[in-house]
């Protein structure tokens, strides 16, 4: 995919790792549509992407029902009249563990809260590129919330590699990828502080592993490891 001639829909876009992901696209010449719940976040990256000169639309969301996340991606078609790439970014669930107090009823709204976003973007996504006949990328991305940037658990990880695996093969049919990167350091390396999983190098390098699976034609159905040396 040429990336220059593209446009790109950026979940959680007031998050680090979306604003990496923006103004790294943005650099490359791809035409931005950022998303978020965060007016004030979203706010501040539509700002400093529009500063860098870059051609950026800022859509904030007053909450993340598949409703709203819908009309979302129709007014980006009406910006741009076209979506070629979705940058899902999970921001993670914390799981509980299966001895501890929380109730099942408790596990599950934890689980839609955590995913509800992920998913509806996801589905929203692929309904319009099918729709529109048009072959095009989704690209989930392991994320950290800013308020509370831990890493995330092997079971997001999990999650994550099984929801690319998964979209992947259901919409090669369509002609959409479906690829993910995740940072290599979420629970490989507890020994590291909290700031590096936010670190700018790591920021760089998943953006970057993001822009080879939208180049790379082939690349479907994979997870990339993002690490910093």
């Amino acid at each position: 995919m040429n990336i220059a001639d593209s446009v790109i829909l950026i979940t959680a876009a007031g998050c680090p790792l979306g604003k990496a992901a923006s103004f790294h696209f943005a650099s490359l010449g791809a035409r931005i549509a950022l998303v978020d719940t965060d007016s004030e976040r979203l706010h501040m990256n539509h700002q400093e992407c529009l500063a860098r000169g870059s051609e950026c639309y800022a859509l904030c969301l007053s909450d993340n029902k598949e409703a709203t996340i819908a009309s979302a991606i129709d007014a980006v078609h009406e910006q741009y009249g076209k979506i070629d790439v979705l940058i899902n970014c999970w921001l993670g669930v914390d799981i509980p563990m299966l001895l501890t107090q929380t109730s099942v009823e408790e596990f599950c709204q934890l689980m839609t809260e955590g995913t509800s976003a992920f998913l509806s973007f996801g589905k929203q996504t692929a309904n319009y590129m099918r729709e529109h006949h048009q072959s095009g990328v989704i690209i989930n991305l392991a994320a950290c919330r800013p308020e509370n940037p831990i890493p995330l658990s092997s079971s997001s990880k999990a999650m994550l590699a099984g929801f690319t695996q998964s979209w992947s093969k259901e919409l090669a049919q369509y002609k959409i990828r479906v690829g993910g990167v995740f940072p290599l350091i979420f629970d490989e390396r507890h020994d590291l502080p909290p700031s590096t999983l936010l670190s700018l190098p790591m920021q760089y390098e998943i953006a970057r592993s993001a822009e080879y699976i939208v180049s790379n034609d082939y690349f479907n159905g994979r997870m990339i490891e993002a690490e910093v040396v």
